[in-house]
């Protein structure tokens, strides 16, 4: 197939964003092409899935690129004016920054300087221990495989001058009352999965203790340079010397906050005129340079400032050089950035769902409904495992990646090993909740009708 890059659309970027009449499916044709369909779910054309502000696609066959194409927008302007988007533009892909971050992590296994079933205690400088079940350690390998019993309770992040350890600390005002630890019967360390945000603030303090070097610098210098990315885990990096490749994150509604109105015009919802760079940090219009020295910084005291557990901002490009390296063994162009048997260990599940144990959450961060089925099934480090057979959408294979979702995007990051083909898809914001419309799967709308494309179209 040949690929289909986004100089093909730019009637549908350019000028009136909608609607795209021009290429929606003729009444003769008996099926939509590849392009076609991704037009209907781009612009609300599929009933119950909400139109887009926008949407970065790039699809992966063999390890090369076969699909590459943007639709609608990247920044809107206060009179109006709206900027394309591309499949080069950055955005905050929320928690598939979880799966990158990993990577770093795997570095130092590799290394020999983290062992993965190790007391985590050992690294953070502090006891990391749940005091509802006091005897049994803490180990990383619960932690990417979020089965370590930490829970997000009402924060999860840190501004400059707060401490990681008194989320986990009784008496302190970060302690909540022990909301950031599992207290039911069954669920103690290495037993129960509950997706939590904080086990990525655990990962990065790791990071830093061990590196010695601030998470969001270690990434960079370890992980997105050597794979030749501009990304990054700190916004400012990306907005003060390219400005102009940071993408907004959107949203319909009448007052700018968190109501959807499909009526109503688009807001931003992140990274519009200004940025912050870190949490707690007074934000600055985008094109400023700044360098961020924190000169009191203490490896691990806070390493949730840069939001290792959904910051990262990235492009579909640069999260398709990530694919083609796991898809490659931790190789990619002649760098090689994670061992073959390290990529393999990534991949193999630590927790799998049993239904007649009920052995996990397995809708993600919301609270399940009595008997309610998520999709989240299975999982290894730090990688999401689906088999969409579960949902009779196809053969059973193994897909394997994260989901991201923060600040009305959604993403996916899904990777066959098997017969080596990738779907990356950052959708950057919505007309209407995304969650207001049931499909066939226990996945948000626009993510099923995504994923259905692709397995309908590349598979």
């Amino acid at each position: 197939m040949a690929v289909v890059r986004r100089s093909d659309w730019k009637a549908a970027c350019f000028g009136v964003l909608l609607p795209l009449a021009a290429f929606t499916t003729s009444v003769n044709a008996a099926e939509p092409t590849a392009e076609e369909a991704l037009v209907r779910i781009f612009d609300g054309s599929v009933e119950g899935s909400p139109a887009m502000s926008g949407v970065e696609v790039v699809v992966l066959d063999q390890g090369k690129v076969v699909f590459d194409t943007a639709l609608g927008m990247a920044t809107l302007s206060d009179n109006g004016a709206a900027t394309p988007l591309t499949t080069d533009h950055k955005v905050r892909i929320a928690s598939i920054s979880k799966l990158v971050a990993t990577v770093g992590l795997m570095q130092l296994v590799e290394a020999g300087k983290v062992n993965l079933d190790r007391d985590v205690s050992d690294y953070l400088g502090f006891s990391l221990r749940n005091p509802n079940f006091p005897d049994t350690p803490i180990t990383l390998r619960q932690i990417l495989s979020h089965t370590s019993s930490i829970r997000d309770g009402d924060q999860y992040w840190l501004p400059r001058g707060q401490h990681l350890r008194d989320f986990f600390t009784k008496g302190t005002d970060l302690y909540d009352g022990g909301a950031h630890f599992a207290a039911a019967a069954g669920e103690a360390p290495g037993t129960y999965f509950t997706y939590s945000n904080l086990n990525f603030g655990v990962v990065a303090g790791v990071i830093e203790r061990v590196s010695g070097e601030r998470f969001d610098r270690y990434m960079a210098a370890n992980v997105l340079r050597p794979l030749g990315l501009s990304a990054s885990y700190n916004v400012c990096d990306v907005s003060g010397p390219e400005p102009e490749h940071l993408a907004s994150l959107f949203r319909k509604s009448t007052d700018g906050g968190d109501t959807f109105a499909p009526e109503g015009p688009w807001h931003v919802q992140l990274d519009g005129a200004k940025v912050a760079c870190h949490y707690g940090m007074t934000a600055i219009p985008r094109g400023e340079r700044v360098v961020i020295e924190h000169e009191d910084f203490v490896p691990g005291d806070n390493p949730t400032l840069f939001s290792p557990q959904g910051g990262l901002r990235a492009s579909a490009h640069d999260l398709a050089k990530i694919a083609r390296m796991f898809l490659g063994g931790g190789e990619v162009d002649g760098v090689r950035v994670l061992k073959a048997e390290t990529v393999d260990a990534m991949w193999t599940p630590v927790w799998t769902f049993d239904r007649a144990k009920r052995n996990g959450n397995t809708t993600g961060e919301d609270n399940p409904a009595p008997g309610e089925v998520g999709p989240m099934l299975s999982y290894g480090l730090s990688v999401d495992l689906i088999d969409p057979a579960s949902w009779n959408l196809g053969p059973s294979q193994q897909l394997g990646g994260h989901r991201g979702d923060a600040y009305g995007l959604l993403g996916l990051f899904l990777i066959d090993r098997k017969s080596d083909r990738a779907l990356i898809a950052l959708m950057t914001g919505f007309a209407d909740d995304p969650a207001a419309h049931k499909g066939e799967t226990p996945f948000y709308r626009p993510e099923e009708e995504m994923l259905k494309w692709w397995l309908r179209h590349f598979n």
